[in-house]
């Protein structure tokens, strides 16, 4: 199939599914799945999945055992300490030497994200069982650094889990001595775009300023020296994929290449895409649009798990393994070890597999009706009669 031929059906199917009412205008297809409700069978080895969370310093003891036990692969560094004088680590995953592009898998922006943390570190795991047998891995391994920051916000975190589950920001006492600033208002790219969070009780406060903690601003000098070409930031819930730009509902100049990614990074599980500019309100000051301002990086944020799973043990091992082929399509995407199946420039990215299925049948019928009512016309030009607009007295009669 010619590409020619394959963006025409790409067209009809969207304008067809348009006006069925089956997907509006300016969206795309999302795939069906499971949202992370079972385990798409991803390549290599799978490693056990823990039945509990991590607190800080299991987390913290968990890293250093890595980079002591794995030296040929794995390097941990401190990045930044928080508000609290915790450390917030980034972990190095690669194989072999030369210049290479980097990845960023971050984790637990916010306090009560708990589910957010265990798929980063889960990750480093599922990546080294894999690196000596595994040629995706394998492949990933000699062109990229994978950088894994599983605790952004690690104070908070700690508060969530011991005293306040429902706690979502820092723990930097402002100056009214409330307490708290939500770190993923606080990137410097259209901070405060709507005057959105301006208040220091407001759940999403955003801070004084942009990259006012240390937290941000660890992540911000980290991209500095380590320019990502993808980032994929977790979040929880609901099984979603947002991507920028966050801080408007208007689209960014490459709407079609992330939604492409998506769609294929995403097909095993089933997350739904969404620009994050139009979801219930714009979200500025995000580190997905400040990455993709300042470095091209494709940048998504991740929102792991069925609703009301971000601390649900029950649902660790589901989300874990669900997320593993993502990730990897993720990087082979960007380091261009695999093509994209659609083409983002000339038009929305649409599964390939609706477009066998559907596209086809909906061209055929428009061939088909298209050839009737070129047919009746031809008739009717050879035959007065048959025309609606034709002087009823001149019809032949039905008595």
């Amino acid at each position: 199939m010619s590409m020619r031929f394959e963006v025409l059906l790409r067209i009809l199917l969207l304008l067809a599914l348009g006006f069925l009412g089956m997907v509006p205008f300016g969206q795309t297809l999302t795939v069906e799945g499971t949202g992370g409700y079972y385990n798409p069978n991803p390549t290599g080895v799978i490693v056990p999945t823990p039945n509990q969370f991590h607190s800080y310093d299991t987390l913290t003891a968990e890293l250093m055992g890595l980079n002591a036990s794995q030296s040929g692969l794995v390097k941990l560094e401190a990045i930044g300490t928080s508000v609290e004088n915790r450390t917030i680590w980034a972990l190095r995953l690669t194989n072999g030497t030369g210049p290479k592009n980097n990845i960023f898998y971050m984790g637990l922006h916010e306090s009560n994200e708990w589910m957010s943390l265990e798929v980063p570190i889960y990750l480093i795991h599922y990546f080294l069982a894999n690196a000596k047998t595994n040629p995706r891995v394998q492949a990933i391994l000699q062109r990229a650094n994978l950088w894994f920051i599983p605790l952004v916000n690690p104070d908070g975190y700690e508060y969530s889990r011991v005293h306040d589950n429902l706690w979502r920001k820092n723990r930097r006492v402002n100056p009214d001595e409330t307490f708290g600033v939500d770190i993923n208002r606080n990137y410097g790219f259209q901070w405060g775009v709507g005057n959105f969070g301006a208040n220091t009780s407001d759940i999403e406060y955003r801070g004084p300023e942009p990259f006012s903690e240390p937290e941000t601003v660890a992540v911000r000098d980290f991209a500095l020296s380590n320019h990502p070409v993808l980032s994929l930031s977790y979040h929880t819930a609901g099984g979603w994929v947002l991507f920028p730009w966050s801080y408007t509902p208007q689209p960014s100049q490459n709407d079609g290449v992330f939604r492409g990614y998506a769609l294929e990074m995403f097909a095993s599980n089933g997350y739904r895409l969404l620009q994050e500019g139009r979801s219930n309100h714009v979200k500025s000051g995000n580190s997905d649009d400040w990455l993709y301002h300042m470095f091209g990086t494709i940048a998504f944020t991740i929102e792991l798990g069925p609703a009301f799973s971000s601390q649900d043990t029950l649902q660790i091992d589901s989300v874990l393994t669900s997320n593993i082929e993502p990730a990897i399509l993720g990087a082979e995407l960007s380091l261009h070890l695999r093509d994209l199946s659609c083409a983002p420039r000339e038009l929305l990215c649409v599964p390939t597999l609706s477009v066998v299925v559907l596209g086809i049948p909906l061209l055929a019928g428009s061939v088909y009706f298209g050839a009737r009512i070129a047919r009746r016309r031809r008739e009717q030009r050879l035959n007065p009669d048959l025309r609606e607009n034709a002087d009823p007295a001149s019809k032949p009669s039905l008595v």
